[in-house]
């Protein structure tokens, strides 16, 4: 497992920059370029999102470049669409899974059991790492979910709660 608390432990900013460029899925090049798919991200893009200054993004990538383990990842991410936010406008369902621990295993496969059960389509699932805090799982369906189908996944161990999103 990628533990980029302990390698950047000693770097606070770095380590929340580095978690900022995982979680969006934000390729480093080997020369220290930051893209999304083939879009150049620059510096002070990221900088202002996060409210640093430009040469602590800089900082991370060249740790990120050195550090083998980090290098092989971040060098290999790749973005994909997510059709969480246009899902209504598209007339699918969209729900929000919030688990009690995103590490539980069998969370995802019981809820779409209930939605595969009751012969509506699975168009996506986003499910993001455990290793994020309050990590979450984003299901697209073909059509919006019924509220009885919604009371079900909640009785799926692990569920915390679901949410209908529009």
């Amino acid at each position: 497992m990628l533990n980029i608390e302990k390698i950047l432990s000693r770097k606070r900013e770095q380590k929340r920059v580095a978690e900022f460029l995982l979680r969006n899925a934000i390729r480093v090049s080997g020369d220290g370029r930051l893209f999304s798919r083939n879009i150049e991200i620059p510096y002070t893009s990221i900088a202002r999102v996060l409210d640093i200054d430009r040469r602590v993004i800089r900082a991370t990538i060249d740790s990120i470049l050195r550090e083998p383990r980090l290098r092989r990842v971040f060098t290999k991410l790749d973005s994909t669409l997510l059709l969480r936010d246009v899902a209504p406008e598209l007339g699918y369902g969209a729900i929000e899974i919030i688990p009690t621990d995103a590490a539980s295993k069998g969370i995802i496969a019981g809820v779409a059991r209930i939605i595969a059960d009751s012969g509506i389509s699975i168009r996506q699932i986003i499910a993001e790492d455990p290793m994020f805090k309050n990590a979450e799982t984003t299901i697209i369906t073909e059509k919006p979910l019924p509220r009885e189908l919604i009371d079900e996944m909640l009785r799926v161990p692990g569920v915390r709660k679901v949410t209908v999103l529009s």
